[in-house]
Order: C-alpha cells, then structure tokens, then sequence
C-alpha cells in the first residue's frame, strides 16, 4: 500500500529572504532610528558636521540631511522610505529635511516601547493620525504673521543652521528684499532663482541681484563686451554650414566647383546674420554652435555673442527680457526681441568671465552669485541660501511664521498632553508618546550646544507655562523668548515636517511582513537577511 507524503510548498525564488511579524517590525524600526541618529548631531546652529567619502575617494562636508541620506544611499527598504520623505521634503520645502528624518526616529522609537506595552499596530497609528491633526491646528493657533521683518528673520534662522558666515545678516535682508521683489502673488517661481558658486573670494561677496548671468564669455574678443540699451535675440538654431542630409555626397571635380560650394555656405550665413541685424538685435545669446566664419559675419555687425547657452539660462532671459527663444533664424523678427538696461562682460574670477544682463524689461528673475573662500565654505553658504529661499517663500505664501529653537514643538508637546487626556482607551498612550517624540527635537538642539539636556526639558515646560515662544537659543546657551531673539520658522514648512514624519511613521509600523527577491545588506544589530521558511 503506497504512503501518501506531502511534498513541501517552495514559493520563494533561491536567494530569497522573508521576515515576518514583530520582527520585521523591529528591523524597519532599528533601521529608521540609525537613520535619525545619524543626522541628529547635526541639528541646529551649533550642530556637526558630517564628512561623506564616496568609492572614488571624493571628500564632502557637509550638515546638510538631505545631503548626507543621497551621498550614503542606504540600501534597507525602510531606510529608502526616509530617504524619499526627505528628497519631498527638500525639492517642495527646501528646509527641514533633518528634522524631518529625526522626528521620525523619534516616533518609532516611542511606538517601540508602546509595543512593549502591550500596544497594538492599528491603535498607535490611530494615537499618532489624531496626534497628527491636533499638532497641526496647535501650530497654526501659535502662528505669528509674516512681516518683512519676520521674513528676515526666518531666513536668518534658516541660514544660520549651515555654518558661520560673517555676513548672514546682511545676507538675510538682502535675499528677503531681493524675494519680495520678484514675488508674484506672494509666490516665488523658484525655476526663475540662479545660484552660482565662485570659490576663491570671502562670503562678503557673495551677490544678490535682480539680474541674468549667462556663464559663458563673449565669443570673439573684437566684439562689443559692455551694450546699454540692449536689445536681445535668443536662437536655438546652429549658426554653421549645414551638415548633408541622408547621406547625401557633393561631387566636386575642381577648384573652382570648391571655392562655388564654400562662397554659397558664406553667402548662407551672411543672411542669417543679417536676419539678425535686420531684428534690431545688438546682443545674441544662442544655445546651438556658431562656426568661425559666423562669428566673424556677427563681429563685423557689432553684434555681442555668446554660444552655446544653456536651455534653463535661455528661458530665464526669455522670462527677463520678453524675448522670445527663436528654432529658425530665418524666422525672427523684431517682435521676439527682449530688453535690458545694460549687459557686460565681467571676470568674476581669475580669467573666469560672465555676462550679465541687468534692468530686464520684466521682474520675476533672482540671480545669486555665492562667494567664499574654499569649496567647502562656497558648497555649505549655497545650501545655506538655498534653504532660507525655501523656508521664506513658503512663509511669504501662507504669511505664517512660527517661533523656533523648539518652541513650537513644545507648545504642540504640551497641547498633546490635554489633548490626550479626552481619550479613555490606550490611544491615550499614543498621543502622549507622540508629544514625547516632538520634546526630543529641541533636547537634541540642546545637547548639540552642549547644554544639560535635563535642565533645558524642565525650563522649557515650566516657560511655556506663560508663553508659547519660548525655545532654546543654542548660541547664548539659554531658554528665551524666540520672537524676541529673532529666531523664526516657516509655519508652513513645520506643518510639513509634521505630516510627512507621521505618515512615514505609520507606513513603516504597519509593515510586518518583509520579503526580499535577493539578500538585503544589514543595517545594525539583527536585519532582515536570514531566510525564513514559509509556514
């Protein structure tokens, strides 16, 4: 009589891994927080930095969160998650990219516990969505209107994170007059923004002007380098003979059928400068070749060249000029001809030239020359002012600023501990872990500036008592009063870092199952890699 045996079930290709449950909630967890670890010390004014050597042996130094997560490129799939809340959080917000990522280390760290509790996964994401929400109606009761005044302030408490720049004052007023100038509706189209680094001068020279940089020189050096006046064309159309089309051949059998096919390209581009001539241009700024014999023709018309411009430097001149980007020279006419007051020529760097176009027909175009004596000095003011671009614009548009130094995480912090108390069930529990995870943010401030981190926690719950400003101002080592410190952040930018934090939050909590096609590289401790077998 035959034995009837059950063969096992293989699901799984060879190679591949699977955790499962409270385990792979675990390592999602520990991944996250190593993540958060990371940038920590890095938080604030008196934070880190970090020094990132690529597999070519390529120095970077930098404070920047998003930086540091993209140069590392962690390879654990809940280490990508935070990878990616912070690529949002700095291509929308510009700012807040380590806050972001430490607040969602500090979540999961107060879900660990509350598993140890005896806490479920549903009920903490409840605890933390409702969290969530009250968090974000306590920031905007705190919220303080955007003045210049505040504006320049936020840029300064934005800038001021990146490093020690003499002139950050004056930076900061500068770039916000410079941003409400070109604001549109209280918006700033950020595409119509230039950043340019020069290292090799101090910070104080770095430039902030309502102007086009094109970061060529003028093609032939007989040609005009300094037009008022000016009057702009913009091609997109090679200024050169003409390559044969389908492999086409001309049969040439002397001289003179040579010297007729080279006079027909001369005469060919002689009328293509002349179309130029005749639009009234006397600059050109083309983003295609110009070969040596249409130079000339465009030397002997005194008209000012550059070539090979850049496609984003050619629209931002259309958008500041009024002139239109022109596929067919034959085409153009005097309508799509652009103004400016003046445009030069100007070295701006041992032998190194740009052209600038100043007094542009139309606002709306912000040029940033940053300056700085090393690469690292010029790399760290640029994320600098890159920052404070995006905390001002989103302050100018919703017109909300909130106090910073962990003021407004305390006030929320503390506004959760009541709001906890409506709530008969364990999601209580969740709410006070959430108000627990925002009280680290400005205990790691703290702790960056060396400061009793203890001390700091007590004195900050016992201000807020009489005032919801009240924060750690790290330089003088002391909690104070952030609006009158002058130490302010974008409302909208904090509501952001709130809400993607918790959505992360949650998304890696409700995770508890992990399967892998090929084994993932471990992140610290026990991580998913060894194979499980199916149940």
């Amino acid at each position: 009589m035959a034995q009837n045996s059950q063969q096992p079930l293989i699901i799984l290709a060879d190679g591949s891994s699977r955790t499962i449950g409270s385990q792979a909630t675990r390592n999602n967890i520990m991944a996250a927080k190593l993540l958060s670890n990371v940038l920590k010390t890095t938080l604030g004014p008196r934070g880190m930095d970090k020094m990132l050597i690529n597999s070519i042996g390529d120095v970077k130094i930098t404070n920047d969160g998003y930086t540091i997560l993209k140069e590392t490129e962690p390879d654990h799939p809940a280490a990508q998650m935070i990878v990616d809340l912070a690529k949002k959080q700095e291509n929308e917000y510009g700012d807040g990219t380590t806050t972001a990522v430490v607040l969602v280390g500090e979540l999961l760290k107060q879900a660990e516990k509350l598993f140890e509790d005896g806490l479920d996964t549903p009920l903490i994401a409840k605890g933390y969505e409702a969290a969530c929400d009250k968090a974000i109606d306590v920031l905007d009761e705190i919220a303080m209107p955007a003045t210049r005044e505040a504006l320049i302030k936020v840029a300064r408490t934005s800038m001021s994170g990146k490093g020690s720049f003499s002139n950050l004052d004056t930076m900061a007023e500068q770039l916000v007059d410079a941003l409400l100038d070109v604001a549109e509706d209280n918006k700033v189209d950020s595409d119509m923004i230039k950043i340019r680094k020069i290292h090799g001068e101090g910070a104080e020279s770095t430039e902030i002007t309502q102007s086009v940089t094109v970061d060529k020189s003028v093609v032939e050096s007989e040609m005009p380098k300094d037009v008022k006046n000016a009057k702009i064309a913009l091609l997109q159309y090679p200024l050169d003979a003409r390559e044969l089309q389908n492999d086409a051949k001309i049969k040439i059998t002397t001289p003179g059928e040579y010297q007729d096919y080279l006079d027909a390209e001369a005469d060919m581009l002689k009328e293509e400068v002349q179309k130029i001539v005749d639009s009234g241009a006397n600059v050109l700024f083309n983003n295609k070749k110009i070969s040596d014999l249409g130079q000339h023709y465009l030397n002997q018309a005194g008209i000012m060249t550059a070539k090979r411009v850049k496609a984003g430097d050619l629209e931002r001149l259309a958008k500041a000029t009024g002139a239109k980007i022109v596929n067919n020279v034959r085409e153009l006419t005097s309508d799509d001809i652009g103004e400016a007051e003046h445009v030069y020529e100007r070295e701006v760097y041992e032998d190194r030239e740009y052209i600038f176009i100043e007094g542009c027909k139309n606002p709306g175009v912000l040029n940033i020359i940053v300056r700085g004596s090393t690469k690292y000095i010029t790399d760290s003011l640029e994320q600098a002012i890159n920052d404070a671009i995006g905390a001002v614009s989103r302050a100018m548009a919703e017109d909300k600023v909130l106090p910073g130094g962990g003021a407004a995480d305390i006030a929320v912090s503390k506004a959760l501990r009541k709001f906890a108390n409506q709530f008969d069930d364990k999601e209580q529990l969740a709410i006070v872990a959430y108000a627990q995870a925002l009280e680290e943010l400005p205990v790691a401030l703290a702790e960056n500036a060396g400061m009793d981190t203890i001390d700091v926690i007590v004195d900050l719950l016992s201000a807020h008592e009489t005032s919801p400003n009240m924060g750690v101002n790290v330089i003088k080592r002391e909690v104070a009063d952030m609006k009158e410190e002058g130490i302010l952040e974008s409302q909208a930018t904090k509501v952001a870092i709130i809400d993607a934090a918790t959505s992360v939050s949650v998304e890696i909590l409700r995770i508890d199952d992990v399967i892998a096609a090929k084994a993932m590289t471990p992140v610290g401790g026990d991580m998913p890699g060894t194979p499980n077998p199916w149940m």
